[in-house]
């Protein structure tokens, strides 16, 4: 049996990975800065349900552990793209919170998305993940260039969106 290289030999997949784990997490570090707060009850009582389950189905099909040679489902890929659907949704709606002008909103998403970017990094660096797996399947010079496009244009929005003065609507 021919050794699988290690996560740490293939930091592109590794970067890739820490950067999609950052999406599925950034409705939870809105939660956590209290992005709620702003909408009524009603809205976390019909939201929250269905993106637990979401980011629950994702984190688990991206965090277990990868199974060789195995073509995922129809219905599992439905299940993903239903669940990206939900997340994509809940982050456009809470990224509402306040009065922010498009660029201000874009700009804490970035912020937010590094930081739970950064977060997930050491858990795809000590443990082989299916979504690693996944992304391995890409050259890589593909996944060198998608990491470093992905992370350079959110820290440059960061930049500026923290260098600026907060506008008003």
């Amino acid at each position: 049996m021919m050794p699988q290289p290690s996560d740490a030999s293939n930091p592109a997949s590794a970067a890739l990975a820490a950067c999609v784990l950052g999406v599925v997490l950034s409705p939870f570090a809105y939660i956590a800065i209290g992005a709620l707060g702003g909408f009524g009850p009603a809205l976390a009582l019909v939201s929250l349900p269905p993106l637990l389950a979401a980011a629950g189905f994702l984190l688990y099909r991206f965090l277990s552990k990868p199974i060789v040679n195995s073509a995922p489902s129809g219905l599992l890929m439905a299940a993903e793209v239903v669940s990206w659907i939900l997340i994509a949704g809940f982050l456009v709606v809470i990224s509402n919170f306040t009065l922010q002008t498009k660029f201000e909103r874009i700009g804490l998403s970035c912020t937010l998305f590094l930081v739970t970017t950064v977060i997930s990094l050491p858990v795809v660096l000590m443990r082989r993940t299916a979504l690693q797996a996944r992304l391995r399947r890409l050259p890589n010079g593909v996944a060198w260039v998608l990491a470093v496009a992905v992370l350079a244009i959110a820290v440059a929005i960061v930049f500026v969106y923290l260098r600026r003065d907060p506008q008003f609507v």
